[in-house]
Order: structure tokens, then sequence, then C-alpha cells
């Protein structure tokens, strides 16, 4: 016999019904702000203790609740918000539900003083669990304070999945936040645990709001938009191609004045940055799209963050134009090239670049000699050259016009001439000649993969004693290094080339090796903060970096602090939004140490993660990834032949630590094989 179909009792149901609304102090704040929003205040106040576990305390300048509403507004479904059926598809208001008084009741002791403009007195109403006193007379200003405290005191089973006070508290900060850049007209003010974190000026202007909560940094990185496409309109500001970040935690989309997570808003943005961003980047935005209140639904998602457009494909294209005329329009779009782009602008002669002193010639690229069409060889120290082939200094005004003229009438020349075979390489020749580190390895021995400061002395693999003959090109061929006789055991191949700037081309006397460099430099780091994690050599920075992260990041990172300083960063708060890095893992010089640390970050606060002392081989993994050598970019032959010596050095270098093949090695016999000698 099934078991008898009880109807539960009104308490019971108000904590599951709680339990939709209320899962942390943050989603108190959150239905308490929308409410002081709704009630047209101008000023609002948010103050919490203990990570709001304890203590939260709202404070608003709106209209007030008259005192015969006051019990009416704490039972389920008493709003002011809507009246019929109707009114469901014209929403206006950040809350329409009438549940979030009555489910934050359910499981706080609350605490109500109002007062409306019309009245002399204020009121004062206590609930606690649900159960509620009588209406009292109370001195106090117009506007609405609401006080809730012991968050689930009520129900154990639910304060056991609060997380520590500061991570609470950095969501709590999170929901501030947000809602502030929604209403930039409204002044917030944050106050933790007595001390005050924010506060906005409330002057209307969406820029200063963001300059006070994310700093100069993001406020001056930042492109205006503005688009119409009846029935809808974006506007706000998008971030400048360079200004690129390693996760979306910058990201924040408005709908009709609400904070949503939107996947269509978030594609189309992405793709306007389309061809201007680096793989694995995400631009920052500051987005509004409204549109009338019947073409999205946002009675989707318990706490009203998701939403449903009516006509999505509509959406996707407002956003994705109001983003791509934007960019098209920046003046300095040029300082974010794509691959691509930068390819093209290479075979234009014309290496203008904007300057302090104005139009002035873009330096030549760096990196060891390369065999080009014309057969001149460019030096990494050579001075920049004027298009008309001449070294000399900035230009500016009518002389640039003159000179960008001539460089489009010299280039529609050289698109007459027929290319040639040999000014097609697809090969880059490199020198034998030992050369000075540059690039990732620059910094010195300790910057080479596999080198460590207070290491034992080991073994190294044979190098070549005399170098070899530098590659040359010989009426159009490219002619080959030859590779040095090893005759020891274990010989490290001689490199003799290198495929496309990613691909290492090295041999023995009879074995031929094709080494993905990015992946072998990446196993090698990684490889490297395993041995030396807590011991790692760390370098003071002359110049520390400063990192925008979300809050919830920097809670992560300080919850993680100890983790993160055996790795090698020493890294400390920086005003709201920011944390600043004093110390990095010493192989780290010449990185990208925002982009490692946002990263890093981003997973912890992520959780995904485990980060015991015995399970933090995806933090090494982040670390290595972001640190290693690029394919695409130049290395020398000193670089490369470091790298060939470190792999042979290793017997784990097989694969790098996504799982990918570093080396594929061909004997002699198996090319013979490929041309048919065998």
């Amino acid at each position: 016999m099934g078991q008898k179909i009880n109807l539960l009792q009104g308490h019971v149901a108000e904590l599951i019904a709680a339990g939709e609304v209320v899962e942390r102090p943050s989603s108190i704040v959150k239905e308490l702000i929308e409410n002081a929003i709704d009630a047209g205040a101008n000023a609002i106040t948010v103050e919490i203790g203990e990570g709001g576990i304890r203590l939260i305390r709202i404070t608003d300048n709106g209209g007030g609740i008259g005192r015969e509403d006051v019990p009416t507004a704490f039972l389920r479904h008493a709003t002011s918000k809507i009246a019929c059926e109707e009114d469901l598809s014209h929403i206006g208001t950040l809350g329409f539900r009438g549940e979030a008084l009555a489910a934050i009741a359910a499981v706080c002791r609350v605490e109500l003083l109002t007062r409306t403009p019309d009245s002399q007195l204020g009121t004062r109403y206590c609930i606690e669990g649900g159960v509620g006193g009588e209406c009292e007379d109370a001195g106090c200003p117009q506007g609405t304070t609401i006080i809730a405290r012991d968050i689930f005191y009520n129900t154990p089973a639910r304060m056991k999945f609060l997380k520590k006070n500061v991570t609470e508290g950095n969501a709590v900060e999170s929901v501030v936040q947000k809602t502030a850049l929604s209403h930039p007209q409204i002044s917030f003010r944050f106050i933790r645990d007595g001390v005050d974190k924010l506060h906005t000026p409330g002057t209307g202007r969406l820029k200063d709001a963001v300059r006070e909560l994310f700093g100069r940094s993001v406020a001056d990185n930042l492109i205006e938009v503005s688009h119409e496409a009846p029935p809808y309109r974006v506007s706000g500001y998008i971030s400048k191609p360079q200004y690129a970040k390693s996760n979306r935690t910058l990201q924040h989309f408005y709908v009709n004045g609400r904070f949503v997570k939107t996947k269509t808003g978030m594609a189309a943005l992405e793709q306007g940055y389309k061809n201007v961003l680096m793989a694995g980047k995400f631009p920052a935005c500051f987005l509004f799209i409204e549109m009338p209140n019947e073409l999205v639904d946002v009675n989707v998602h318990p706490a009203k963050i998701e939403v449903r457009f009516a006509a999505e494909n509509d959406v996707f294209r407002a956003v994705y134009t109001a983003a791509k005329s934007a960019i098209l329009n920046f003046s300095d779009q040029t300082a974010a090239l794509s691959p691509a782009q930068a390819k093209a602008a290479a075979e234009q002669p014309l290496p203008l670049e904007k300057g302090p002193g104005g139009w002035r010639p873009a330096a030549p690229s760096t990196g060891g000699s390369a065999v080009r069409g014309t057969g001149e060889l460019h030096s990494p120290t050579a001075a920049p050259r004027t298009p008309d082939g001449r070294y000399g200094i900035g230009v500016s005004g009518a002389a640039a016009d003159l000179l960008r003229r001539s460089a489009t009438l010299r280039a529609a020349a050289q698109r007459e001439r027929p290319e040639s075979a040999a000014e097609r390489p697809v090969l880059k020749a490199v020198s034998q000649q030992p050369s000075r580190p540059s690039g990732v390895f620059s910094a010195g021995a300790d910057c080479r993969p596999g080198s460590a400061p207070h290491q034992a002395a080991s073994p190294r693999p044979a190098v070549p004693s005399a170098p070899a003959e530098p590659a040359a090109e010989e009426d159009g061929q490219l002619q080959w290094a030859a590779p040095s006789a090893g005759g020891v055991e274990g010989e490290v191949p001689t490199v003799v080339g290198e495929l496309f700037h990613t691909y290492i081309l090295a041999c023995t006397e009879d074995r031929f090796f094709l080494v993905d460099k990015h992946a072998a430099h990446e196993r090698i780091l990684f490889e490297r903060l395993k041995r030396e994690y807590r011991q790692i050599a760390r370098q003071i920075l002359l110049e520390p970096v400063a990192v925008t992260l979300a809050p919830e990041e920097i809670s992560a990172v300080l919850e993680h602090r100890e983790l993160l300083q055996n790795a090698g960063f020493i890294a400390e708060e920086l005003g709201v939004s920011a944390m600043v890095v004093r110390e990095i893992p010493s192989f780290l010089q010449n990185c990208d140490i925002a982009g490692i640390f946002e990263e890093v970050a981003s997973n912890l606060a992520k959780g995904e993660q485990e980060v015991s002392a015995s399970h933090i081989d995806w933090l090494f993994n982040s670390i290595a990834c972001r640190a290693a050598i690029k394919g695409g970019n130049r290395s020398t032959q000193y670089e490369l032949q470091q790298l060939m010596e470190d792999i042979y050095r290793y017997d784990i270098v097989k694969y790098c630590p996504h799982g990918r093949p570093i080396v594929i090695e061909q004997t002699k016999k198996d090319i013979e094989k490929l041309f048919g000698r065998l």
C-alpha cells in the first residue's frame, strides 16, 4: 500500500518556498535592493556583518510602505507590482512575484522600519520564522530599512551549506556592483564589517560608476556603444580590442535594467570581436539592451537572472551590430589586428604607426634571421625605416599623408610583378651561430626551460662544440644546416630548421624529429613547477602588476593564498575589485603576468578543481600553458636547441599536459619507405 498523501503545514511549506528564493545572503540582498529600486529610491545603503550570515541591513530613501500594508507585505504572493494575468506580459519592475519578503522572513529574524512621505511617524514591525508581531510607532526617515539577522537560524541543514564569511561577503559585493551598474542614477553604498567598501556617485553616468567599481584602468579602456534597431536599443560600453581578458567576468548584460546572464548576448558580442581578439581572450562589456516588455519573459528563473526572448535572432543581430559598429568606429583599431590582418598589413610597404610625436614608421619584426622573398635579412636591432627606405624620425600631418600615397602607388606597382617560387618560402632557416637569448629566455639562465636556481648540477646532453655554417639561400634554394656527428649515448638531435614558426625540425645521423615547440616548453615548465613546488625561486617585480578581478575571484585567491605562494605568486588586495601581484616565479619574467593570474583566479573561483596539495596539477598546467613559447612566434637557434636538450633530459616529456604529442620521430628507413626507395 502506498504512503498516505499529507497536506504540508504552512510553516513547512514556507521553508520549502524560501529555498527557491533564498540560497545565501547575496540572494536576500538582491531581492531587497530590487524592492528599494522599485520604491523609487535614489540612495541605497547595504551593510553586512560576517558575510551577511549574521547581519544584513538595507536602507533606502524610497516611498516607504503604509502601516496598513506592512503585515500584508510579508504574506506569500502579496505584491504591488501586478494585479492580473495580463500584467505578467508587461512586467516593467524588478520584483513582481511577492515571494521575497515571505521567504526571507521564513528563515531569518527580520525587523522593518518604514515611513511614507505623508506620514509624521514611521512603523516598526518584527517577524521571526514567519511569525509576525504588532506594528509599532517609530521615529525614522522617509523610506525603508530592513534588517535580517541570523540567516537559516531555524534550518541548520541549510546553514551548513553556506561558505566562509569572506566568500559570502564577496558574493554580496558582486550583487551590489551589478545593481549599481544597472542604475548609475542611484547612489549605492556598501559597508562590510564596519568598513566602507564602495560608494557610487549616482551621477547617472555609467562610466562614473564603472570607474568607481572597477578602477580607472577599466574605465579608460572602454568604447561607447549606441545602436538602435527598433524596437531594440543597445547602449553602454565595450572594451577596446587590446584590453581583452582571459575570462568573461567583466561581461555585464542588462535587459530593461535587469542584470541577466544571456548566452545570446555573449555570443553576439564575441562575434562582433571576431578577427580582432586572440583565441582564448574575451572582451569586457557593460551593455544595456532595451526592448518592449512583451518581447522578453523574465519569469523563467527563480532568481530572475535568465530571460527568454521572443525573437532571439533579432536580439543577437542588434547586439552584434552595436558591437561591430563601435569597434569599426574606434580610432585606434589598428592596435588590435588579427594575425591574418597583420599578415596582410605586412605585405603593404607602409609600416606607419601613431606615436606620441605623430605618425612614425613601425619597428620591423624581431626574431632570428629569416629567408625573405627579396633576400634581405632583417636584424632584430635594425632601426625603423620610413616608407621610402631611409632611416628617419616620426612624421605627421601632410607629410604622413604624402608617405601613405607614395606607398600606395609603390604597392600597386609591386603587385604587377609576378612572384617567383623563391619568394614563397615555407621553411624559415635558422642560423647555427649561437645568439643572445631572447623572448621567453631573455631573463637569464633561470628562464631557460629545464634550468632552475639552487638545483644540483646534472649531466647535460651533448651540444655541438663548434657551430656549423649558417643556413643560407643560394640560387633560390634553401640550404639545410648539416647535423653534428653525435657519437654519444642519448645523442641530442641538432636543430636544422623551424617550420611555420611552430615546429622544430631536428635530426641525428639516422633519425628525423618534428617537435611542437609550444607543447614541449609547456611540459618542461609543468615538470619544473611540480619539482620545485614550495621551493620555487621567486622574483620581486620592480613594477607590481595590478589585475582586475571579480569579487568572487578575489575571495578565492585570498582563501588559497598559501597555495599560490607555494607556486611562486605573492599578491594582495588593491581597492574594491583588483589585486596587485608583487612576486612571481622567476621563470615567468617577460610573460603575461596579468593573464596568467586572471586564469588561475578564475579557476579557483569556479571551484571545479580540487586544490589540495596533492591535486594541483591543473594549477601547474594553467601557469605552464600561459608561460610557454607560443606557436607562430619566431624563436632563435639558441632557444630551439635548448628545448631539444631539455626534451631529452626529461624522460617524461613525451606529451604535453593536455595529452597532445610533443615529438614525431621518423627513422631514415621510414622516410625512405615514404619515397619508395625501399
